[in-house]
């Protein structure tokens, strides 16, 4: 039986296709020309991946690679099929990529003079418009966005098929506030380039800025920038601020939560992820849902550890009777916020739970100091001052707060503890009395 080897089966299917077509040297157009020409740089570069195994490749073919290499900064490679095609450099498609090498060496005035040069030489044909975008690209890669949209702008004149002088025009007039002629070009360049996201994301950008009546314009853009690629973290970060403004937040975190694990240091989507967990959070732990507060934050590792976290995790796991675990939370807190009277109210509650007198009367007794008109602070200190035996200054901070609390049922408690104090004391006393 006869046997192919992997790399001969390749060779098959670039000269011949999987349907018998051949894809290579007898095809109407060049698959990398094409792509090149809708900036398809992804697909092309894996066709130009595939030409590597050939043994002789087609000059025009290994030109456009090289271009799809220098546009997606793999130099090496387009460098390597200069040097290849060195018998070639007098051609004018070898000086234009060897003026584009230059400019992303930012050799830029080399690479303009080379541009110059062929435009002048080529008056009245297609190559000296290219040279000229490809000038205008130059003053791109400079910053010098006015310069590089004046000549854009005459490359459209010259030519309205042109996707790069399409995209560098809305940039420049985006970059000017003048949304209506950055949209018109921003429009051009997606009939242009059919695949191209940042085009489509800048016209969802503008859309969703101009305000509410344009929101669903704005939407069906960031829709189609999302249909070409479900993984761009800006993409999906800009769709989390889209269901936020229709307050969807459930949908919005979802979004945002996506961006962040494609892009992690993604500012905005972080900040918003944490701002409405910590929101969700807050709403249930006032909400008495302390089961759930602890359930979500345990689901959460990343966003469960900031201060403000960690203390209404400690709360909750004390109001669900899980007092070493709510100690440690708020002994964390505490390192970072001493003379926070909630914290040091909390953790004392907690000693008290465990019999640990000492330690809740020291804790109370910070949050009387860090909080003095807090009638509660003044309660609990007492309760711990009465179980310690103290039954005197227990009574004595009862009265501090007394005078502080507002809440009829908390003045209730308190007046109900004085008198049993005030009982305990006397009972005491004629004990002490019939001992003598």
């Amino acid at each position: 039986m006869m046997r192919f080897s992997a790399k001969f089966l390749i060779l098959i299917l670039l000269f011949w296709g999987p349907d018998g077509r051949t894809t290579v040297d007898d095809r109407p157009k060049a698959p990398v020309k094409v792509l090149l020409n809708e900036n398809r740089l992804d697909e092309a570069e894996a066709i130009c991946s595939q030409y590597q195994v050939l043994s002789t490749r087609d000059k025009e073919d290994m030109f456009e690679c090289a271009w799809v290499y220098l546009r997606t900064l793999k130099i090496p490679a387009a460098e390597k099929i200069l040097d290849e095609q060195k018998s070639n450099m007098k051609s004018v498609d070898y000086q234009l990529l060897r003026g584009y090498l230059l400019g992303t060496q930012k050799k830029y005035d080399e690479a303009k003079k080379i541009f110059e040069t062929v435009a002048s030489e080529n008056k009245g044909k297609a190559i000296a418009i290219t040279a000229q975008e490809l000038t205008a690209e130059i003053y791109d890669m400079q910053d010098r966005l006015p310069t590089a949209g004046f000549i854009y702008n005459m490359v459209l004149k010259e030519d309205s098929n042109r996707g790069r002088s399409a995209w560098g025009l809305a940039r420049f007039y985006q970059s000017q506030n003048d949304l209506q002629r950055s949209l018109k070009y921003l429009e051009l360049t997606t009939k242009l380039w059919p695949r191209h996201i940042p085009s489509r994301f800048l016209m969802a950008k503008i859309y969703l800025s101009m305000g509410p009546e344009y929101l669903s314009e704005g939407f069906n853009w960031l829709k189609e920038s999302y249909r070409f690629n479900k993984s761009n973290p800006e993409v999906l970060e800009e769709i989390g601020s889209f269901f936020e403004r229709k307050n969807k937040i459930p949908q919005a975190v979802k979004y945002w939560q996506k961006a962040l694990i494609v892009k992690p240091d993604l500012i905005l989507a972080g900040e918003k992820v944490k701002e409405y967990f910590s929101q969700t959070i807050q709403e249930l732990f006032d909400s008495e849902k302390y089961e759930e507060v602890i359930v979500k934050l345990s689901e959460n590792k990343s966003l469960s550890e900031s201060v403000e976290m960690v203390l209404i995790r400690g709360q909750s796991f004390r109001n669900v009777g899980q007092h070493e675990k709510a100690i440690a939370d708020l002994r964390l807190y505490l390192k970072t916020n001493p003379k926070s009277s909630v914290a040091n109210r909390e953790i004392g509650i907690a000693y008290l739970n465990i019999k640990s007198w000492n330690l809740a009367a020291e804790a109370f007794s910070k949050a009387v100091i860090n909080e003095p008109a807090n009638g509660l602070n003044f309660g609990w200190f007492a309760f711990a001052l009465e179980e310690k035996g103290d039954l005197v200054r227990a009574k004595e901070y009862w009265e501090k707060a007394l005078e502080l609390l507002d809440e009829p049922i908390e003045i209730e408690k308190a007046n109900r503890k004085i008198a049993s104090i005030e009982k305990r004391i006397k009972k005491r006393s004629n004990q002490a009395d019939e001992i003598e």
